[in-house]
């Protein structure tokens, strides 16, 4: 559409000589403003007017300030060229100086203000746009629709609809060169609150980008429905680039639509052209009856004004005619949907629906409507079909994991995964094409404190993404917020905990008996010995030839008894026999048992894991425990009534905040480095303990929820994605898909003392005998050591006892030999 004020304005007038039957002296001169120069100019022919000769004169008022200014050059160069008429866009200042002489003014666009006898509106009045959109309202009885606009049209449109006060209007202010991320922004505001029905009233460019952002938002699909203000079809460029529809335009238009036709049309100057042809048609009826004989500029001016005022003729915008206040009348308005390419690609689908009277007997309704159900296709294609759909997902095992080798891969190549697999399932079955990304901030998505989300559940109402493929559970809080398929997987809340280990000792093998058992064998090993040597010593004191057992032998008999090993010294009274007999068969039951449960305890691993169920963790603090943060087992105990987890919740937000982790991978490290408790999805869990053996699953399991492909509130392809999902799950592929990534865990369950899961004898289990071992032989080594120094010095001692005994004899002999020397006589 041309302007509403030229900078200046040429004129093109020309002489008709005059009319086949007139006078050749007389001319009608015709002004034309600049933005019609390349539109009118080839339709003036004589052939147009009827005439035989025309002349062309230049008028241009110039460059002036005011207002004021304007209108006085104007009123000066209408004298000058003895103008007849005005054709092109309305322009208040011109409008005014043909009122004051009577010079006929065909406006081509829309009239800005009233009262003005000289000034004929070609395009009818917005208002009357607004009576046929707001009769549609009502006759479908719309409870809701948008508005967006970019211009006063879309104000004028609003304060129609206001006047029905039971239809709910939201109106989208777009700048006049609206950016993308700004449409995105109302469209995606539009679809939270689900409107699905958009009035357009906008320039050509702004309409392109909202039709492309509709597009990519799924948006151009049932039961979305889209109204556009056009009255000469001149966006059937834009309607061509979007074959793909499947969801009707609904064009309020003056001329029928015709594809091909529309084409050439375009090309050639559009409905300017035809307004252009209408304009000259009611010059030509003016000017055929109009006597020129001695006729005035005054006199033609005012015969042409009072003739076009009067004038009544189909014309190719509609039927031609004016009222009392110059603007359009008794003409009707066309209601056109447009859809996608036919089958034979012959264009789009144009079909008309019905017409908009505005002048219509009383007591009828000014709208006819074909038979028709509503406006919109009676079948809803999947709107995704042949289209790249943004898909956000989350890196979590085994859902989504990037390949080994990703760096050298580019686009989906790059992921692999349960949910990888499924959007390619569902993809095939829709005949769509997807494009992955992960979600940026790692988050699955929670509702912040200022209302807005974040994760997942962020980029799907921020149009991002047109569906997130993750293991993202359905709860009420995001179900408010996005809508979600039928669910493909269940999930459970599990504790996912490192397995413990038991501690290896060197004498494990006195594990098997409790040391109160040790101490009294020990004890009954010193009392039997004991007993036995008074048995013995008291049987035996009448009973010279059997001789008693020692004290010494009686110990080693009782000692070698225990250990099943023989000695020489045995029992020969009856009591000490009895008292034997009893020991051995304690012994024999004692041994049978700790050989037993020595087998168990060697063979047989048994975890005794400190937490046995879930609520275990509430009742200690050694280890802690948390989960994701932002995640939907978050919101479960932060907004569950269950007493435990309630004081879970307490204890992991409050009293130990860093607890909680950002990611999944984050809570698997605080796990290895032991006294940590992770809680979190079973599916997860499950893989974590097969991938890794140092990981256990503590249950009960608790809180189930299903997995859903989440989309945008609203989305019209979420029926066709679940039963999607449905036919996978009935043709078992989802349970293949699943053995594929949750395979059988190949490691052993040390909670279930099994023989299939005993293992051989490790050095660690028995060091402890050998180190007894090695023990008694030192010991004996020492003791040996001490009996052979012992003897050593013993015989030391006699030896110099025997060598003092034999000096002390040699002496005594000499001295005995001395004095029987001394006794003798002398010779």
């Amino acid at each position: 559409m041309t302007a509403m004020f030229p900078k200046r304005v040429f004129v093109f007038a020309f002489t008709v000589a005059v009319l086949q039957n007139s006078i050749d002296a007389f001319e009608l001169n015709i002004a034309v403003l600049p933005e019609w120069k390349t539109i009118i100019t080839p339709s003036l022919t004589l052939r147009q007017l009827g005439l035989t000769s025309f002349n062309m004169n230049t008028f241009d008022i110039g460059s002036t300030r005011s207002d004021y200014d304007k209108i006085k050059k104007a009123i000066q160069m209408l004298k000058e060229h003895n103008t007849h008429a005005i054709i092109g866009p309305f322009y208040e200042p011109i409008s005014l100086a043909t009122e004051s002489l009577n010079v006929t003014y065909l406006a081509t666009t829309e009239v800005t203000s009233d009262e003005l006898n000289a000034t004929f509106q070609m395009l009818p009045r917005l208002d009357d746009f607004s009576e046929a959109i707001l009769d549609l309202v009502k006759q479908y009885a719309w409870d809701d629709v948008s508005i967006f606009f970019d211009d006063k049209k879309g104000i004028s449109i609003v304060e129609k609809l206001l006047t029905n006060h039971e239809l709910m209007i939201k109106s989208w202010r777009l700048e006049a060169h609206t950016s993308e991320k700004e449409v995105r922004d109302h469209l995606v505001h539009m679809r939270r609150v689900f409107m699905k029905r958009s009035i357009v009233f906008c320039r050509k460019e702004n309409i392109h980008i909202l039709l492309e952002t509709a597009r990519s938002l799924a948006m151009l699909s049932t039961p979305y429905e889209w109204l556009f203000y056009d009255p000469g079809d001149q966006l059937v460029d834009i309607f061509e680039l979007y074959p793909d529809i499947h969801v009707n335009f609904t064009v309020f238009s003056l001329i029928p639509f015709n594809s091909s036709v529309q084409r050439t049309w375009l090309d050639k100057g559009g409905f300017n052209m035809t307004l252009a042809q209408d304009t000259l048609a009611i010059l030509r009826d003016a000017v055929a009856l109009i006597p020129f004989d001695n006729a005035t500029t005054e006199t033609v001016r005012n015969a042409i004004l009072e003739r076009v005022s009067g004038v009544q003729l189909p014309g190719n915008s509609g039927f031609l005619q004016f009222d009392h206040q110059g603007k359009r009348s008794n003409f009707s308005i066309i209601l056109t949907e447009l859809s996608g390419y036919s089958a034979n690609n012959s264009g789009m689908t144009a079909y008309q629906i019905g017409r908009w009277f505005s002048d219509s007997p009383r007591f009828m309704s000014r709208l006819h409507i074909r038979d028709r159900l509503g406006i919109g296709n009676s079948t809803s294609p999947f709107p995704l079909v042949g289209r790249t759909a943004k898909v956000v997902t989350i890196l979590e095992k085994p859902f989504c994991m990037l390949k080994r080798d990703y760096k050298v891969r580019v686009g989906n190549d790059k992921y692999e995964g349960f949910a990888v697999d499924l959007i390619q399932e569902v993809a095939d079955m829709l005949k769509f094409n997807y494009e992955i990304y992960l979600v940026h901030d790692g988050k699955f998505g929670s509702k912040l404190a200022d209302g807005n989300w974040n994760g997942m559940i962020g980029e799907l109402l921020s149009g991002n993404a047109t569906m997130s493929v993750a293991p993202l559970s359905i709860n009420s809080l995001r179900e408010e917020a996005v809508d979600f398929t039928k669910p493909f997987m269940t999930r459970y809340i599990s504790v996912l905990m490192k397995v413990p280990r038991s501690t290896t000792s060197y004498f494990e093998f006195l594990n098997p008996l409790h040391p109160v058992v040790w101490f009294c064998t020990l004890g009954a090993f010193v009392f039997v010995s004991i007993v036995l040597y008074i048995l013995e010593r008291i049987g035996n004191v009448n009973r010279k030839e059997c001789p008693s057992i020692s004290f010494k032998e009686s110990f080693w008999f009782v000692f070698g008894s225990l250990l099943q090993g023989s000695t020489d010294a045995t029992p020969s009274t009856l009591p000490g026999r009895i008292l034997t007999s009893s020991w051995w068969f304690f012994a024999l039951i004692l041994i049978s048992s700790y050989t037993a449960n020595l087998a168990a305890f060697l063979t047989v691993k048994k975890i005794n894991t400190p937490i046995k169920t879930v609520t275990d963790l509430a009742s200690q603090t050694k280890i802690k425990y948390g989960t994701v943060q932002s995640s939907g087992i978050m919101e479960f105990f932060k907004n569950t009534d269950i007493e435990h987890f309630s004081k879970m919740w307490a204890q992991m937000s409050e009293i130990e905040p860093s607890s909680m982790v950002a990611n999944t991978e984050e809570g698997f490290k605080k796990i290895k480095e032991g006294n940590y408790a992770f809680f979190w999805d079973t599916t997860v869990n499950k893989y974590k303990t097969i991938e890794d053996c140092d990981f256990m699953e503590v249950g009960p399991p608790f809180d189930p929820k299903g997995f859903g492909i989440g989309v945008p509130p609203g989305a019209t392809y979420r029926d066709e994605l679940s039963m999607a999902i449905l036919r996978l799950s009935d043709t078992g592929r989802l349970h293949e898909l699943e053995n594929e990534w949750w395979g059988r865990r190949n490691c052993p369950d040390f909670g279930k003392p099994s023989t299939d899961e005993t293992s051989e004898l490790q050095i660690e289990n028995v060091a402890g005998v050998f180190f007894i071992l090695v023990g008694g032989v030192a010991v004996a080594a020492v003791v040996c050591l001490g009996e052979y120094f012992a003897k050593q010095i013993s015989n030391s001692v006699k030896k110099r006892a025997l060598v003092r005994g034999s000096l002390v004899a040699m002496d005594i002999l000499q001295t005995i030999g001395r004095t029987h020397n001394t006794d003798e006589p002398s010779e």
